[in-house]
């Protein structure tokens, strides 16, 4: 009796072995051969995966990143007082459009007084020296003087001259037109540019040093750019001219159209980043300098390989994909690639038009 109770749990032992086995052959692959992963025809994994072919699409890679408002370069003119000097009058307020020269202030000045006594005095030599210059010429063609006199007329002339133009060239230093001085008159100090006037901090009668801040800010915001830090994974994908969109972040989320003006060429070493910057129209107003704002960039569209998200597996440092060789034949591949939106993964290299590649069940024959 016992021996039978012992055959018949060998016997039960046994077909429960066999059926696990079954279940355990018809669940996993059968082996590998090489680097090739080979399942079972009758694998019930292989109803699980679907693979696609590598075909060649349009793509244009877009990302978003961070920037600020800041002025066009050459549109925006700080305007301090070029001598230390008393405020007279004022012409301008917060808001005013100006033009190139128009007035924006008076200033007395001690200096500024030198400096154009200076100038008339170096200009008053000046047409002394050529007068005396022309006459000694016409009293040599008339055999009347000797030619060193003429040379040393000539040679007054010339440093008259210089000392006019270096006189000249330290008033337009400080943006003064020498033609619109006049002797013993305020200095009238002007826009050097048009725009509007952003900031204003001008008491008349108060005593300035010419060292002080700027008085007046003139700038051009028709037109602002967007400082866009741009991390190094995109450098490739940015060119001057491509599109941008920027987005505030007002109660509607407005957003401008911008074109790429610029890639910079260093990289900051703290953030890993690159500067580029993006111009937009800002008739409207709404673009204030300083503001913070997202800035989508939309790259040119290039021949690339898309593929679903499921198709990409990772392990600690590394991407691959899985592509079939042959029915129920799979090898691991390598690959770089990037996201290109929510159902899209931009593959850079690793494959080739042509490769079928496992898109759905990859994750149930991965290792």
């Amino acid at each position: 009796m016992i021996l039978r109770y012992i055959l018949l749990g060998m016997l039960l032992f046994t077909v429960a072995c066999g059926d696990k086995k079954g279940m355990d052959g018809a669940s996993s692959h059968s082996g590998n051969q090489g680097d090739t992963i080979v399942l079972a025809d009758d694998s019930p994994i292989l109803k699980q995966i679907v693979t696609q072919t590598v075909e060649v699409e349009n793509y244009s890679m877009e990302f978003t990143t961070s920037g600020d408002v800041v002025p066009m370069s050459g549109k925006l003119a700080e305007v301090a007082v070029p001598f230390s000097g008393r405020i007279l009058q004022s012409s301008v307020q917060l808001g005013r459009k100006v033009n190139v020269g128009t007035p924006l202030f008076n200033l007395g000045s001690t200096d500024f007084y030198e400096a154009a006594k200076a100038y008339f005095a170096a200009r008053s030599s000046y047409v002394v020296a050529e007068k005396n210059y022309a006459r000694q010429k016409d009293l040599v063609a008339h055999g009347v003087a000797a030619q060193k006199d003429l040379d040393m007329a000539e040679s007054e002339a010339q440093i008259a001259n210089q000392e006019m133009e270096q006189a000249e060239a330290t008033l337009r230093l400080f943006n003064i037109d020498p033609a619109n001085i006049r002797m013993g008159e305020p200095l009238t100090v002007v826009s050097p540019i048009a725009g509007e006037v952003v900031k204003y901090n001008l008491t008349i009668g108060s005593y300035v040093q010419e060292e002080s801040e700027a008085l007046v800010v003139i700038a051009d915001l028709n037109k602002v750019w967007i400082r866009a830090q741009v991390k190094e994974s995109y450098f490739g994908a940015v060119q001057p001219g491509n599109r941008a969109e920027v987005t505030i972040a007002t109660p509607k989320g407005a957003t401008f159209p911008g074109t790429v003006h610029y890639v910079g060429e260093m990289l900051d070493p703290q953030s890993r980043s690159l500067e580029v910057i993006v111009e937009c129209d800002n008739n409207d107003r709404l673009l204030k300098l300083g503001m913070f704002c997202q800035v989508r960039f939309y790259g040119d569209a290039t021949p690339s390989i898309l593929l679903p998200p499921g198709a990409i597996m990772q392990d600690y440092d590394h991407t691959y994909v899985f592509v079939e060789t042959a029915p129920g034949h799979y090898v691991r591949r390598e690959v770089r690639a990037e996201s290109a939106g929510l159902d899209k993964v931009h593959v850079i290299e690793g494959l080739n038009v042509g490769d079928k590649v496992v898109t759905q069940g990859g994750i149930f024959i991965k290792q």
